[in-house]
């Protein structure tokens, strides 16, 4: 192999470009913050990866609604935040002129932006109608919304919300950079949006639990227990799992499922348990649910909102978490279960398909069909305690992929590439070619090898090129918007020698799981040849094999995952 060319100027280290943003303004644009008594995975997003842009010396300021929590006065209009100047104004729908109006303000009067990071819940921002085409915008999706709008509100109001999120983004921010949260919403910001720029993957990170995760400390109960978390509104479904409870109580005595969280369903959701005979009245018209043993009508126990470690606690004692939405973007209750050791049963729909490792950190069920038979499997195997022991360690290692500081780290290398690429100095020609890339729906994944003392080619900074091994030869980049032609002459142009017989370079059409294994492991910290290799993990083991299907290349799946899935 040819030694690779040296990093582009503008980052000391080509593997960080948070810190290049330090000193810029970047206002990030949310419906709604973490003090909104109906916060959820959005919110958690935009803040976590606002202050972390925050500590790198970002100026950041955040734009979102203010409301009061049931009696209580507002929050504040202006208050800083973990280092985030937090701004909120406007209420459910009038945020979206406020905000405009408030970043209007913020560049008229001298404020400079550099960026803006626009968070889009259904109901787009459209910032570009206030700022100059010169300002970068990049739009972050977490999941559509087309099919969620007539489950919430009437006919004529859901259409124009379909019409705003649809026709009104793709016509308003054309070309500009989109970053989705898994690769379902990749796929549909193309497929149902027709949002015709570049696609870049920033998944979620996991928040570290309150609880020790050690199974000395804390495990799973003694009795099949299901724990569920989440909002209580209609697409997630959750009647599905009251429907399969029944039956699956006759095949497991002494199942206990509490459901932590709150919601706009919960007053249909505990009438219908009462009527499955899975709550008591007295439990669903108000009684907590604690954490005491159930009674024969208390199968089904209903938390509400909870401490973080009281929920973190009901989480860990779990055998199983089910999730019965129709679609996520990317399933964030799930991997923060995984965390813990739980396994997941879920749909195969948009962002549970991508969160579900099937056969490894749970089951997927394709959707329409019942979730019983699934769930039913799922316990008789976690009742083996070999099984058990496997399918929870695999889950933990997919989980311990994803963290808040990659995700940062992912969205200022594409915020970083924008400001550059709309305002930055003029580069020389190599650099022209590198980032002149087609941009279009292809998406390769090349391995090759280098030596373990030669530098990571460097790529496009969105492009995503690790070694899995730190202490071994293979390298793995996935190039976004290339085909195999294009991948092998980017190869080419930065010193990776690709002739026949030159070190086995291999070029496939790469997948999401290929983004997802990638978006972690490109953005952990750098390990010096003279360093000790971390310990393997199953997700670096999927990638070093070249595993496409799930966390184990095929054929490496535990025992206990395969005869699961069989």
């Amino acid at each position: 192999m040819g030694s690779p060319h040296a990093p582009r100027s503008g980052a000391s280290d080509p593997s960080r470009y948070l810190p290049t943003l330090a000193g810029r303004h970047v206002v990030f644009l949310n419906w709604r913050d973490r003090a909104h008594p109906q916060a959820g995975g959005a919110e958690l997003f935009c803040e976590s990866v606002a202050e972390r842009f925050a500590a790198a010396g970002v100026r950041v300021t955040l734009l979102t609604s203010r409301v009061s929590p049931d009696g209580a006065p507002p929050a504040a209009a202006a208050q800083v935040v973990a280092g985030v100047d937090v701004r909120r104004g406007g209420g459910t729908f009038g945020v979206y002129p406020s905000v405009l109006a408030r970043l209007a303000s913020i560049s008229r009067a001298g404020h400079r932006v550099d960026a803006v990071v626009d968070c889009q819940n259904g109901i787009p921002f459209f910032s570009p109608l206030v700022l100059s085409g010169q300002t970068p915008v990049v739009q972050v999706l977490h999941h559509v919304h087309q099919k969620q709008f007539p489950l919430y509100f009437p006919g004529p109001v859901a259409r124009i919300g379909q019409l705003l999120e649809a026709p009104g983004s793709r016509l308003v921010y054309r070309r500009r950079p989109s970053v989705v949260v898994s690769p379902s919403t990749r796929e549909e910001a193309r497929a149902v949006l027709g949002l015709p720029g570049p696609r870049y993957l920033v998944p979620n990170g996991v928040t570290a639990a309150t609880v020790p995760s050690s199974p000395q400390e804390v495990g799973p109960a003694v009795t099949p227990t299901i724990v569920c978390v989440g909002r209580l509104v209609p697409h997630k479904r959750l009647h599905l799992l009251l429907d399969a409870l029944p039956a699956l109580l006759e095949a497991h005595p002494g199942l206990v499922v509490h459901i932590v969280g709150d919601g706009p369903d919960r007053e249909r959701l505990t009438a219908h348990a009462v009527s499955l005979g899975l709550s008591a009245p007295a439990v669903a018209a108000g009684d907590p649910g604690g954490p005491s043993g159930p009674t024969a009508a208390q199968v089904v126990h209903w938390h509400g909102q909870v401490a973080a470690p009281v929920r973190d606690r009901l989480l860990a004692s779990a055998w199983l978490t089910v999730n019965p939405s129709h679609g996520e973007g990317w399933g964030l209750s799930v991997l923060e279960a995984a965390a813990l050791g739980v396994p997941a049963v879920a749909f195969r729909v948009p962002g549970l398909r991508d969160a579900v490792r099937d056969g490894t950190t749970g089951w997927l069920v394709r959707d329409g069909e019942p979730l019983g038979p699934a769930i039913d499997a799922g316990l008789r195997l976690l009742a083996e305690p070999a099984a058990a022991a496997d399918l929870r360690a695999a889950a933990r290692a997919w989980a311990a992929g994803f963290t808040w500081d990659a995700s940062a780290e992912l969205l200022a290398r594409v915020v970083s590439a924008e400001i550059d690429r709309l305002t930055g100095p003029a580069v020389d020609a190599r650099s022209r070619a590198r980032e002149r890339r087609r941009i279009d729906d292809d998406l390769t994944r090349a391995t090759f090898t280098l030596p373990v003392h030669a530098g990571l080619p460097a790529l496009r900074r969105t492009d995503l090129v690790y070694r899995p091994d730190p202490a071994g030869e293979q390298v793995v980049a996935v190039l976004y918007g290339a085909d195999a032609r294009q991948a092998r002459t980017a190869l080419e142009r930065v010193g990776v020698t690709t002739a026949p017989g030159s070190g086995g370079l291999r070029l496939r059409p790469g997948t999401g799981t290929d983004l997802l294994l990638a978006a972690g492991q490109a953005t952990a910290n750098p390990v010096s040849p003279a360093s000790p290799a971390p310990p393997a993990t199953a997700a670096t083991a999927a990638a070093a094999t070249g595993g496409a299907e799930g966390v184990f290349a095929p054929g490496d799946q535990p025992a206990a995952a395969r005869s699961a899935r069989a």
